[in-house]
């Protein structure tokens, strides 16, 4: 497993000799860990909307894999696992700038576990975006940000097999599809029109 120097620290003091073992618990145990520490991440956010229209994608892109994609890890011909893949993987250049996706607050920029080094915008009312495997970091914790902001670059790091953006939406920590909010119509229909008949009702 190439990536496994990335996670000595992790495999360090267990009993996991073959490859195979090692590969299913960062697969496996690790990836659930990395997403407990998310959803307990986004049990607070701001009481206030820090974002406003359409989320940005990254620039010059193709994507690589889509969400809810299934799958399946393969080691000597035997299918071994399994997982749902939960964000979008974008690709540029190597090293390509990172924008916000919108504003907000940044409430995570540290390494985590099988998404590299991370960064998580929290952009209120529960609301959050989730950039992974990046190659460095431009902002900090609790640094607020505005949309189109730089905020990294993309990388190879975490559990990943080449340099690109894993990006994720989530809302109270669960994982949402991106794709709905790079729609304008979408966030109007769903989103903008029902917190605009709130306000109107206090």
């Amino acid at each position: 497993m190439s990536k496994t120097p990335e996670f000595k620290n992790v495999l360090s003091g267990r009993q996991l000799e073959s490859p195979e073992d090692k590969f299913l618990y960062i697969n496996r145990e690790l990836r659930a860990q990395n997403k407990a520490l998310i959803n307990e991440l986004m049990q607070r956010s701001d009481p206030e909307m820090h974002w406003d229209g359409t989320f940005l994608r990254l620039p010059k892109l193709a994507t690589r894999s889509g969400f809810g994609d299934q799958r399946t890890y393969e080691y000597r011909g035997i299918n071994i696992d399994q997982q749902t893949h939960l964000g979008i993987d974008l690709a540029s250049v190597a090293m390509s700038p990172v924008p916000a996706a919108n504003s907000g607050k940044v409430i995570y920029a540290e390494k985590l576990g099988i998404y590299g080094r991370t960064l998580v915008i929290d952009h209120g009312y529960g609301l959050f975006t989730m950039y992974a495997q990046l190659s460095g970091f431009s902002v900090h914790y609790g640094q607020m940000v505005k949309k189109g902001d730089i905020i990294g670059h993309t990388g190879n790091s975490g559990l990943s097999g080449g340099d690109h953006l894993y990006f994720s939406i989530l809302v109270s920590g669960t994982f949402v599809d991106p794709l709905e909010w790079w729609d304008t119509s979408w966030i109007h229909n769903n989103i903008k029109s029902k917190i605009d008949w709130l306000e109107e009702m206090e």
